[in-house]
């Protein structure tokens, strides 16, 4: 019997689109939700007040706590898609869609009934106003709608992704973030709006859903069964309770702070906490980007050419993954404070220094285990990744205590950044122990090539800092002396990262079942 061929990447006609396309369209996908929040929420905090939008900061930790407790189905569909895609199964790609939107009604459900008897408590719980505690009690009602509208989103993303539709994403995610923030600016205009904002977040994943399902109706056919076999659930399951323990140490390690600071302090600093996060968090995503396509690649070398290919690809990206990323992490940690201050005033000061001291973990994180996350992922080990989780997660739990009581609101930060640098550490002992992963010093041109772009983005953001203005223009302005810095960094390192270039990547040859296996 003749294996299955991979499914054509694009519609009949259309030239595949070049890496770099990919590249771009998918982080023009994945950066609009994160331009969306920077533009509104100066907008919001001004609506809403401080306060208010510390509950509505609140609300949005709850949701991204339980889209990342989903026992590991969302982190795992865009594997598993990308295995189908490989092998031009259409029929288990529906099975993969139908069973997902499934479970996640009946996430949904579970977590409306929850709300409704655990609410009150909840609020009391927490250092709520009690002027506020009434919308904060009416907004845990929604919750449940917006987690399953959230969770069907990744759905859709998931499969365009496997099957490297980056250009429909990325139109799908600008357009739904668009209709978001004009529907917000024309219709929040403060007092008790916070129902109505948490309406249309939910009408923003819903746009994804369907648009995700319409442009990629295509890439998947239903047929019974509906739902995925007795293997396909075990192979399934299997993969995802590896990704759920490992998307468990995402809440403690990011969720958990909010939670904690909830608890202990008042509910504004929720929201001065939630712009440093979302500031570090921005800034991390940056590189991010790059990762649904190389995933995507590295699986489909997997299936091709087994651990063997998916090691040469991995020495052929991470040598040139480093020294960009790390210079890129040094330039942003230099100037995120300065940037918090820049786009909402000296007032919110405190969420730059959480920025600063969360992005300088996370740069750390992203250069080292970036490349060995797609790796372990492609091959089907993601328990590598769970292990390295935990020994970041242990770490944070054991310092978080001692040092809120030390620093308050920042210790509590810094508690994260060193559990998330140490486990980071364990991971590329770990890869280079199990699978021969290792890495190469730093190229010598890159400490002068960081140091001067870190030099020319913190002297023009101090100017733009010093001139007064606040808000998203003059932050826009504060990011041209860091792209200029960086540009000058890629040029001096460009000759020694296309020096490195010994090997090319794997082809893509046809796919054999027996092979994958």
């Amino acid at each position: 019997m003749r294996p299955r061929r991979p499914a054509p990447p694009t519609r009949a006609g259309e030239a595949p689109p070049t890496r770099t396309a990919a590249f771009g369209y998918s982080a023009l996908a994945q950066a609009a939700p994160l331009l969306t929040n920077l533009v509104l929420t100066p907008y919001l905090i001004h609506r809403l007040g401080l306060d208010r939008f510390g509950v509505w900061s609140l609300i949005l930790v709850f949701l991204a706590t339980l889209t990342v407790l989903d026992g590991g189905v969302g982190a795992s569909l865009a594997r598993f898609h990308a295995y189908h895609a490989a092998h031009g199964d259409r029929e288990g790609a529906g099975r993969l869609v139908t069973g997902s939107l499934i479970l996640f009604v009946a996430l949904g459900a579970l977590v409306c009934v929850l709300c409704l008897l655990l609410g009150p408590t909840v609020v009391t719980a927490l250092d709520v106003a009690p002027r506020l505690q009434d919308e904060a009690r009416h907004l845990l009602l929604l919750l449940g709608p917006l987690l399953t509208f959230a969770l069907a989103s990744n759905s859709s993303v998931a499969l365009l992704q496997a099957h490297a539709r980056f250009r429909a994403l990325a139109g799908i995610s600008c357009g739904s973030c668009l209709f978001y923030a004009a529907a917000v600016i024309l219709l929040v205009d403060g007092g008790q709006d916070l129902s109505l904002l948490a309406g249309l977040a939910a009408s923003r994943y819903l746009l994804v859903t369907l648009g995700g399902l319409v442009v990629g109706a295509r890439l998947f056919r239903v047929r019974r069964p509906w739902l995925p076999s007795r293997p396909e659930r075990r192979d399934f399951w299997t993969y995802a309770v590896r990704m759920q323990l490992s998307g468990f140490t995402v809440f403690l390690n990011g969720e958990i702070d909010a939670l904690v600071i909830a608890a202990l302090l008042p509910v504004r600093y929720v929201g001065i906490y939630a712009v440093g996060h979302q500031a570090a968090n921005a800034l991390r995503s940056l590189p991010l980007y790059a990762f649904p396509p190389l995933l995507t690649r590295m699986t489909h070398v997997f299936a091709a050419h087994g651990i063997p290919g998916a090691a040469r690809e991995f020495h052929v990206l991470q040598p040139r993954w480093l020294p960009l990323v790390l210079t890129y992490g040094v330039v942003t940690t230099s100037v995120v404070g300065v940037a918090v201050q820049v786009w909402l005033g000296p007032e919110l000061a405190l969420g730059g220094v959480v920025a600063t001291v969360l992005l300088a973990g996370y740069a750390l994180q992203v250069a080292f285990t970036g490349m060995r996350t797609c790796f372990v992922r492609a091959i089907g080990r993601p328990g590598l990744e769970t292990r390295y989780s935990w020994c970041a997660t242990a770490v944070n739990l054991v310092l978080t205590v001692p040092l809120a009581l030390l620093f308050g609101v920042v210790g509590v930060v810094l508690a994260t950044a060193i559990g998330i640098t140490a486990g980071s550490a364990y991971f590329v002992v770990l890869c280079r122990r199990v699978a021969g992963l290792r890495e190469r010093r730093l190229p010598g041109r890159w400490l002068p090539a960081t140091a001067l772009a870190t030099a020319v983005a913190l002297a023009g953001d101090l100017l733009v800092l010093g001139s007064g203005a606040h808000g998203v223009l003059p932050l826009l302005l504060a990011g041209l002396p860091v792209l200029a810095g960086l540009g000058a960094a890629a040029l001096l390192l460009k000759p020694v990262l296309m020096a490195d270039r010994t090997t090319e990547v794997c082809p893509d040859p046809p796919v054999k079942k027996e092979e994958a296996a």
